[in-house]
């Protein structure tokens, strides 16, 4: 614990990390906790979800509150329930013996416990921008004695469009306080809020830029739209002890998709915005204690959800956005512990995953779907590892006569095999599954098509200024155009066929090398590999 002492932190807060466990603080810790100990700057900090930021503002907030009064000394605002429940139940295992308060307040539950729990006294307010400007409001709230101001997961906030409720609740707060802005990523609009809303800061940044964990490896499959689902439970299938979260766009495939997982035995459950919120906590519940092993959700329902040790995060639909890429990936790979991202994406998407790729770099990876094979050789060896996990380490029971019986006269082989069959039925037949074919490049659909540009990155070609140049010369709108792939020399493009003739026609040279083509069907299948 010598690390922690290092730090400037108090022995009794030194123990209390001990007791939970604690062994030596992370990089956010290490760089936020002496830099709040010491001074009075404010701090934007630049750290994903499950980094220990909490403990980072948590910790020197506890050690700096000397006479609690239960009146609020710190407040904390956070975008969604469930992290509202999360981080005052951390910031209370590191009071340790102090007589500190904290109270969490957030919506969806009755507001006159969360009232008389303020009147009774609250050092500590920990809740969500609604239900606080709320309190604000009917004055059984008051901010006029804080000392510390805490804005966490700042940009996700700003993506619910809770903006105008962290200004008016930064109104209710006094000037001479202490403000912390914790956010994953650092668009303009959170930039701006410090700026605009905080004193003088110190910028720290704990993650390089907007890189995911270099602890998740990133992969993704292209597949045919009609393979989608399929290709998700061979990833399932693949891994012994899968436990994640599958991100969906809407709430109706979200649904859907969980609902056919559990028609295939997987346990899986979902979450989206018109789940009620004390079935979401209960929900939530069981994927914690691992009753549920994957949760299907969108994006706004998963918001605040932090779990940890989830083995992987499953992009069913690629998010719209590098940011959004960043933060449903940031829920595995945590705490020194690897997780996989999986992105599925058709050709049609690409122009999706491209952005993607621009954000990751070389971090996100072509990888090949497991074949019917191999989904077998692991089931089997899944079921074997299980049975014998039972033979070691537990009595037989009353199945131990049953067996005797049945053994009596039959083949030994005969008998296991049909108790193999009677609990899992078809699983190892490779009758109950189908190759998944690879899916080729949008040039193979009945109503687009591939064309080849003898134009590349030598020639200055950007993806702007290609849709520019197409479209002033054509007048064909960019949003027809997709699955743009530069190269050095050349580049492919996909577009409708009325569209694709009459590119050609504009941009045919009666002498020499015609800039556009079609493009070979080698072509696209090298592109496609």
């Amino acid at each position: 614990m010598e690390q922690f002492r290092n730090l400037g932190l108090s022995e009794a807060m030194v123990k209390t990390l001990e007791g939970k466990g604690f062994t030596e603080p992370t990089p956010i810790q290490k760089t936020i906790i002496p830099f709040l100990l010491n001074g009075d700057l404010d701090v934007v900090a630049q750290a994903e979800t499950g980094t220990g930021k909490t403990a980072a503002f948590g910790i020197p907030i506890i050690e700096r509150m000397d006479t609690p009064d239960g009146t609020v000394k710190a407040l904390v605002l956070v975008p969604t329930r469930e992290l509202a429940i999360q981080v005052a139940g951390e910031i209370r295992s590191l009071k340790g013996k102090k007589k500190i308060e904290v109270v969490s307040v957030y919506g969806g539950q009755p507001f006159g416990p969360q009232r008389s729990a303020l009147k009774h006294g609250a050092d500590i307010v920990v809740g969500t921008t609604g239900r606080i400007l709320d309190h604000l409001e009917k004055g059984t709230l008051r901010l006029d004695g804080i000392t510390h101001l805490v804005l966490d997961e700042a940009d996700e906030m700003l993506d619910m469009g809770f903006i105008d409720d962290i200004r008016a609740i930064l109104g209710h707060a006094p000037a001479e306080r202490r403000t912390m802005l914790f956010s994953a990523t650092m668009p303009k609009e959170v930039v701006a809020i410090a700026r605009r809303h905080m004193g003088r800061y110190e910028t720290i940044a704990t993650s390089p830029g907007k890189q995911p964990q270099k602890l998740t490896d990133q992969i993704f499959f292209e597949v045919r739209d009609k393979d989608r689902f399929e290709a998700l439970c061979r990833i399932i299938d693949m891994e012994p002890e899968f436990y994640g979260l599958v991100f969906c766009r809407t709430r109706i495939e979200t649904a859907e998709i969980a609902e056919r997982l559990i028609e295939r035995g997987y346990g899986a459950e979902c979450i989206h915005g018109e789940i009620e919120q004390g079935d979401r906590e209960r929900i939530m519940k069981r994927l914690r204690t691992r009753q549920t092993s994957i949760l299907v959700a969108t994006d706004v329902a998963a918001r605040g959800i932090d779990i940890s040790c989830l083995t992987h995060v499953i992009n069913y639909d690629p998010p719209q956005d590098p940011d959004s890429y960043v933060h449903r990936i940031g829920r595995t790979g945590r705490a020194g512990q690897k997780g996989i991202a999986v992105t599925l994406v058709t050709p049609g998407e690409r122009r999706a995953l491209d952005l993607i790729r621009r954000t990751t770099g070389k971090a996100l990876r072509r990888g090949s779907l497991p074949g019917v094979k191999d989904i077998i050789a692991s089931k089997r060896a899944r079921i074997e590892t299980e049975i014998k996990r039972v033979m070691q380490g537990e009595d037989a029971g009353a199945y131990a006569l049953l067996a005797a019986e049945l053994l009596e006269g039959s083949d030994p082989a005969t008998v296991l095999a049909a108790c193999l069959r009677h609990a899992h039925g078809d699983e190892l037949e490779p009758k109950m599954y189908r190759e998944i074919q690879a899916a080729l490049p949008q040039a193979e659909t009945k109503d687009r098509t591939r064309l080849f540009v003898a134009r590349g990155r030598r020639h200055g070609m950007t993806p702007q200024n290609l849709l520019r140049f197409i479209r002033e010369h054509t007048g064909v709108k960019e949003k027809l155009v997709s699955n743009i792939e530069i190269r050095d020399d050349f580049t492919f493009i996909s577009v409708p066929q009325a569209e694709a003739v009459l590119i050609q026609k504009r941009f045919n040279r009666r002498n020499g090398r015609p800039l556009v083509t079609v493009a070979r069907p080698e072509q696209a299948r090298r592109m496609a590999g």
